[in-house]
C-alpha cells in the first residue's frame, strides 16, 4: 500500500476505503491460493471462447456442454489419481515432491519449540541460493510467501517440519484432497431436451 501511496495518493485513498479481503490476496483468508489476480472473468473467457457472439440459447447450450465435458474428464481424471494412490491432485502432488526434493539441501536453525519457529538456509545452486527464510510453522507461513500463495508447505517449511517430527502431509491445505476433488466432480447433469431456450 506504501507503494502505491508513493505513486498516487488519490489511488491509495481509493484502495484504503475498499475492504482489503475483497481485492488482495494477502487478507483473503488463503481463499485464492495460486491466484494472482482476482479477475476470474479471464476463467470464464477461456470457457466460452469461439462462443461470444453467437445468440444466447445457443451460448447457454455451450456453456452447459462445455461444463458437462469438463465434469466428465476431471471426474475421471480423478478416479485415476485415486487408482494411483494419491493423497492430492496432480498439480500438489508435483509441487510438493519438487519442494521435498529442494528440501534436502537446506539447513535449519531451530528457535521457539512451542511457536515451532526456525530459520531455514538454502544452499548454492547454480548461482542461486543461500538465502535465509523465517518458517513459522504454526502460523503457517514462511517468509517466500509460496505456502501462503499455494497452500502447500515450500521447501523450508518441510524442512522445518521435519526437524519439529511434524506430519508435513497433515500441512496441505484440505482443497487439494482427492476426497474434496472427487465429491467436486462427482455431480451429474441432466440432459436437455430440444432447444433450451425456444
Amino acid at each position: 500500500m506504501e507503494e502505491i501511496k508513493k505513486q498516487d495518493v488519490k489511488a491509495f485513498a481509493y484502495l484504503d476505503q475498499i475492504n482489503k479481503e475483497k481485492w488482495t490476496a494477502s487478507h483473503d483468508g488463503g481463499w485464492r491460493c495460486g491466484i494472482l489476480t482476482t479477475n476470474m472473468s479471464e476463467c470464464i473467457n477461456g470457457v466460452l471462447k469461439g462462443a461470444r457472439r453467437l445468440p444466447v440459447s445457443a451460448l447457454f447450450e455451450i456453456t452447459l456442454e462445455r461444463t458437462v465435458h469438463y465434469f466428465r474428464v476431471r471426474a475421471i481424471k480423478g478416479q485415476k489419481m485415486l487408482q494411483n494412490n494419491q493423497l492430492w491432485t496432480n498439480f500438489a502432488c508435483k509441487m510438493f515432491i519438487s519442494w521435498q526434493q529442494k528440501a534436502v539441501e537446506h539447513t535449519v536453525t531451530k528457535y521457539s519449540h512451542a511457536q515451532q519457529s526456525a530459520s531455514v538456509v538454502t544452499m548454492l545452486q547454480n548461482k542461486h541460493g543461500m538465502n535465509t527464510h523465517v518458517v513459522k510453522i504454526a502460523n503457517r507461513e514462511c517468509s517466500c510467501g509460496k505456502w501462503n500463495q499455494f497452500g502447500i508447505p515450500c521447501s523450508h517449511a518441510q524442512k522445518v517440519c521435519g526437524a519439529y517430527n511434524i506430519s508435513v502431509a497433515s500441512m496441505v491445505k484440505d482443497y487439494y484432497d482427492l476426497m474434496a476433488y472427487n465429491n467436486t466432480y462427482s455431480k451429474h447433469f441432466e440432459p436437455a431436451v430440444g432447444r433450451l431456450l425456444g
